[in-house]
């Protein structure tokens, strides 16, 4: 059986027993996650995020990059459509130990990534180093993009692959 069919089969499971189609649009919780498309990380499985909870976006290393940007300006005018008001929502940006990311910020890959994309922006934009300085850089793309809500709260946090547990690396904040 191929991968694809796998997942059709697996979805068939799900269907039979499908008792969510009451579920709004609008998540039960003022939560939007950014995290990594690792296949080690699922909020689903290490937060408990159930559906209809929460927003959930993944991309590369978890990190804040134009589109994510975009998108997340994207989602707060949806909310504020459907509310009628401000929205109260929480970008929880949560990377991870051993991301394949780190790699990038060594001098023969970063080299390497560099010379095939002709540019040096992926590496700069996607490198983790640190994964505290990361977050930090990613909060600072987000209070600098005219297009993201000052209102916004944005907290950073790390996800351990060896024990499961989640720690926090940047407390809760608005952006300005």
């Amino acid at each position: 059986m191929s991968d694809l069919a796998e997942l059709y089969s697996r979805n068939e499971g799900f269907a039979e027993g499908f008792e969510f189609a009451h579920l709004p649009m609008k998540p039960s919780l003022s939560t939007l996650i950014l995290t990594c498309v690792d296949a080690r990380l699922d909020p689903a499985h290490f937060a408990g995020v159930r559906l209809g909870e929460a927003l959930v976006l993944r991309n590369v290393g978890a990190r804040v990059t134009d589109t994510v940007a975009l998108e997340v300006s994207m989602l707060w005018q949806l909310m504020a459509m459907a509310s009628g008001g401000t929205p109260s929502i929480e970008l929880v940006v949560i990377e991870h130990t051993e991301c394949g990311m780190a790699r990038f910020a060594t001098p023969e890959v970063a080299a390497k990534v560099t010379d095939y994309f002709g540019t040096s922006a992926v590496v700069d934009t996607y490198a983790i180093v640190d994964p505290l300085e990361s977050i930090q850089s990613d909060i600072s793309r987000l209070r600098e993009n005219p297009l993201v809500p000052s209102e916004l709260t944005v907290s950073g946090h790390l996800y351990d692959v060896a024990t499961g547990r989640l720690s926090t690396l940047v407390e809760s904040t608005p952006l300005r």
